[in-house]
């Protein structure tokens, strides 16, 4: 009986988390050196295990040493011939994150660069990293503000989509999202993200989402649906650490804009102050931190930067100390109704 990669991949996982392997027809696996992982030398070269296999992007092939008596047996394989992959997440992915979240996204095209090109002849297999590389490279672009080259990328993205991975279809809309918003069309950004939230179940698309969605609301001055919709961000998607500075920042933006006479008593610049103070203690490193430091009183600034020092070698803190609104206005998610 043939099993199915993905269910190739579940089975093998535990026995292959800190191994590279390759899954062919007829249940045949391949460990394959990491071509991320350096050596000491310099300058240093891709570490390499000759007992696992290599992988030549340029040729499109998988090459392996097997030892028959005294001699050495060279077997080849064709990229196109992988039908699943069970790969660690690559640190360039983790670091070419940071830098995108501390606002150094030239640092991270540097990172993310190599890993799109590693997978791009693996894009469409399961266990593939190019699509979740590819959504890194998409918020770098983004931060560089450089509309050219997220349209060049994008019209790469969807010559590549032909269906057969639902998630791309879905992420290259979220990503044209992103070009309406930067257009300043923020009522079609509210309207399709809307929809959209409503269609997908992948945290880190809705994680995405519900930020744009509060950003084109806060643009709006549509300030407590804003907060509303920024808050739930931490509440349902903290898993997505990375978008969590910008869920606070959000928040703390709409707490402002809803400050005024008729809500004196709530003393929402007080509540706003709060949660600045806790994207610069949790997030010190965020470019979301810096313009948190900006808002808040001097006073409060030194006490929060005071905070964020005692927490040694910070990059994220993935749980943030927040709490939603009891005066949602929003629909509810699924993981309310139940």
């Amino acid at each position: 009986m043939r099993i199915a990669p993905l269910v190739l991949i579940a089975l093998f996982a535990p026995l292959v988390s800190e191994a590279q392997t390759l899954f062919f027809k007829n249940n045949e696996r391949w460990e394959v050196n990491d071509p991320f992982k350096m050596d000491k030398s310099l300058p240093p070269k891709p570490l390499i295990d000759s007992k696992k296999a290599i992988i030549s992007t340029t040729k499109g092939t998988i090459e392996r040493t097997s030892r028959q008596g005294d001699v050495d047996i060279v077997l080849t394989k064709k990229i196109s011939e992988v039908e699943g992959i069970v790969w660690a997440q690559p640190e360039k992915i983790v670091q070419a994150q940071i830098y995108v979240s501390r606002g150094e996204p030239n640092l991270a095209l540097d990172e993310i660069e190599p890993v799109i090109k590693f997978f791009e002849p693996l894009k469409k297999v399961p266990g593939s990293w190019w699509l979740k590389a590819s959504m890194i490279k998409l918020d770098a672009l983004d931060r560089l503000e450089n509309d050219a080259a997220i349209s060049s990328f994008l019209e790469n993205l969807e010559r590549a989509d032909d269906g057969t991975q639902p998630e791309l279809s879905t992420k290259i809309k979220l990503a044209r999202l992103v070009q309406s918003y930067r257009k300043a069309d923020y009522e079609k950004v509210i309207t399709e993200s809307a929809e959209l939230i409503k269609n997908i179940d992948d945290v880190e698309i809705l994680a995405r989402l519900h930020i744009l969605k509060g950003s084109s609301l806060l643009v709006t001055k549509k300030y407590e649906n804003a907060m509303n919709t920024f808050l739930r961000v931490p509440v349902f998607y903290g898993s997505q650490v990375e978008q969590i500075p910008k869920a606070l920042l959000g928040a703390a933006k709409a707490f402002r804009g809803m400050d005024g006479p008729t809500t004196k008593e709530q003393k929402l610049e007080e509540v706003s102050n709060r949660y600045l103070r806790n994207l610069i203690t949790n997030y010190p490193l965020s470019k979301e931190a810096e313009e948190a430091k900006k808002l808040l009183p001097k006073e409060e600034r030194l006490e929060a930067e005071a905070d964020a020092g005692k927490i040694k070698d910070a990059e994220f803190i993935p749980e943030a100390p927040v709490t939603p609104s009891t005066d949602a206005t929003e629909e509810k998610p699924q993981e309310m109704s139940k």
